[in-house]
């Protein structure tokens, strides 16, 4: 199958309703609206996205397969790769101009296919929207057709991106039809992109304070040092550390419980922060802070895997070794000694795939590096790199 050709409906069918009964079984799964009913494609569907099960809970409520956009990691498995074009997948670089994707998606449309677009370009970590990839408003003007913005209330809380084990509790999904075929022709990508970002905006913590719905599973506090890796009492970077429910500083003692409510009570020392969000928007302002002092220094240091891959080639791997960060860039040295350097200034599309690959470009090759022990933080390497490059310019800027 391909973009051209859909998926036999009987085989959809019978694929859909095994997902339908595996999904219901983990989660009680509401549609508070769906425009998709009675719209005919071609049209895109635009939603927040919290977990890896997003693309099935869309199109378990469209009666047209979707033809979802997705990272091109994915497709260097060769057995998803047959999964994927099964489908009609369009792959995309995250976070990086990729012509093949506007090639394909033109292409989605003229043969009326029904295409699915996550614009945050990456799961969220707090179920909080993030900013949206610029290049989405020039897409939707160019595609010109309609726009159904979908939000997944309860799938953060229901899997943070941190987390191993499920949560049973309560996932609600809207189709909303925001703008019918030629509604934003006359409007610029920048009036476009504010719109999709008001239209897209969803914060989870919000739309629990209303519901007070309980997600309930076990350890629930398991592995949210991926995530928070800054104390917020003696502030102290890497000491942080969970065990089943709680989640505790190994420097200071500071401890607190996640609760299956997704947020936290007080234990040891006075309650800094009542959720994970609120958590992370403190440490990413005090590493900001930190990193700005020129006389701050602190070591990061993690044993990983590094491969790399050629275009449109599975990764191969290269080596393992201990990761350094050092000013203004990171330097793995293998254990068998030979030194592998990445400026960050040089670094392109950097992100994280699922919670533990950092990937990037640079010298026209795609690197990962796997963060394969289960309590490291990629997402703390990904904040690093981003302050890093996000200073440099404001240095440049103010010379």
């Amino acid at each position: 199958m391909s973009i051209e050709q859909k998926p036999g409906k009987m085989m959809t069918s019978f694929l859909l309703s095994m997902i339908r009964t595996y999904l219901n079984r983990r989660s009680k799964i509401v549609i508070e609206r769906n425009d998709t009913i009675n719209l005919q494609p071609p049209y895109i569907i635009l939603s927040n996205h919290v977990t890896n099960w997003d693309p099935l809970y869309l199109n378990l409520f469209v009666k047209e397969p979707i033809s979802f956009v997705a990272g091109d990691s994915l497709f260097r498995n060769p057995l998803l790769k047959r999964v994927l074009d099964y489908t009609g997948a369009i792959p995309k670089t995250k976070f990086k101009s990729d012509t093949r994707t506007i090639r394909s998606m033109r292409k989605a449309v003229k043969h009326n296919r029904v295409i699915g677009l996550f614009p945050e370009g990456n799961r969220n970590w707090d179920g909080n929207t993030e900013p949206l990839t610029p290049a989405t408003a020039k897409l939707i003007k160019m595609l010109n057709v309609p726009v159904i913005i979908a939000t997944i209330s309860g799938g953060h809380l229901s899997h943070p991106r941190w987390a191993v084990d499920h949560r049973k509790g309560l996932i609600s999904i809207s189709f909303v039809k925001k703008w019918d075929k030629v509604e934003l022709t006359n409007e610029t990508p920048e009036t476009i992109h504010q719109m999709l970002t008001e239209a897209l905006a969803h914060d989870e913590m919000k739309w629990q304070a209303e519901k007070q719905i309980p997600f309930i599973g076990a350890n629930l506090a398991h592995y949210l040092e991926r995530y928070l890796f800054v104390c917020p009492h003696c502030e102290h970077l890497g000491q942080l550390e969970s065990n089943n429910q709680l989640f505790h500083c190994k420097n200071c003692e500071y401890t607190v419980r996640y609760t299956p409510f997704g947020t936290f009570e007080e234990g040891k020392h006075p309650l800094h922060f009542l959720t994970p969000s609120a958590w992370n928007k403190w440490q990413l302002e005090w590493l900001e802070a930190r990193m700005s002092e020129s006389t701050y220094t602190f070591s990061l240091k993690d044993h990983v895997k590094l491969f790399s891959a050629d275009t449109d080639q599975p990764f191969a791997f290269i080596c393992q070794g201990n990761l350094n960060w050092t000013e203004g860039g990171m330097t793995l040295v293998s254990d068998e000694g030979k030194s592998y350097s990445f400026a960050f200034k040089d670094l392109e599309g950097v992100n994280i795939h699922l919670h533990h690959h950092l990937e990037f470009f640079t010298d026209h090759k795609q690197y990962q590096i796997e963060f394969y022990q289960p309590r490291t933080s990629a997402y703390k390497w990904l904040q690093v790199i981003k302050t890093s490059i996000l200073l440099d310019i404001r240095s440049a800027n103010n010379e």
